[in-house]
């Protein structure tokens, strides 16, 4: 596996994430849970683009919104032994998250939810985070109720982060950061942290 420029992580934990790998692409034959022509290139798009935001959040309760074929939510799950709920709404994929946490033997610390994310009851989480699902707008508002003023949303964005930031800017306030990715030169990671609704007067 190549993942140059990554965090370091223990032999036992890339022989997890070996075995992750495996089962996604074996799912993968079943299910569409990552798109083909990203396959090849699995490692840096998949689990290189997933253990860049480890260095970003801080310790604790992770939400992964969305969390489809495991990224990030799954190899969040293989480095960290913080609690992480994995939220995704289709039966048949979250069957899958249940059944990979089990057979890489993290499922002690890694939750999975069959249902939309505004379901979900929890105290406020340290971080929450999300690939792929939403706009920032309306990310922010169907996960509000799972963050408080020391929240940290870790949210990668593509290459749309600046201008899905300025838009949400007109309906939420906080401090907002832009990371640049490690994996796309164009593309970037969303920090926000203290986020809330502006009020309307």
């Amino acid at each position: 596996m190549s993942l140059d420029g990554m965090p370091d992580v223990p032999r036992e934990t890339t022989e997890r994430l070996d075995r992750l790998k495996a089962i996604v692409l074996a799912e993968s034959r079943l299910q569409n849970l990552i798109s083909e022509s990203s396959i090849e290139a699995f490692d840096d798009r998949h689990l290189a683009d997933s253990l860049q935001l480890l260095p970003l959040l801080p310790g604790g309760v992770t939400v992964d919104i969305g969390s489809g074929g495991g990224f990030p939510g799954l190899v969040l799950g293989c480095v960290r032994l913080d609690i992480c709920h994995l939220v995704e709404p289709r039966a048949k994929r979250a069957a899958f998250l249940r059944t990979a946490s089990h057979t890489l033997g993290i499922e002690d610390h890694v939750h999975v939810h069959a249902c939309k994310i505004e379901r979900l009851e929890l105290p406020p989480v340290a971080a929450i985070t999300a690939r792929a699902v939403a706009s920032l707008d309306r990310l922010f508002a169907m996960a509000a109720h799972l963050a408080d003023e020391n929240t940290r949303w870790v949210l990668p964005k593509g290459r749309s982060a600046a201008s899905e930031l300025a838009e949400a800017r007109k309906t939420w306030q906080g401090a907002f950061r832009l990371v640049a990715s490690r994996t796309d030169p164009e593309a970037a990671i969303v920090i926000a942290e203290g986020v809330r609704r502006r009020r309307t007067r």
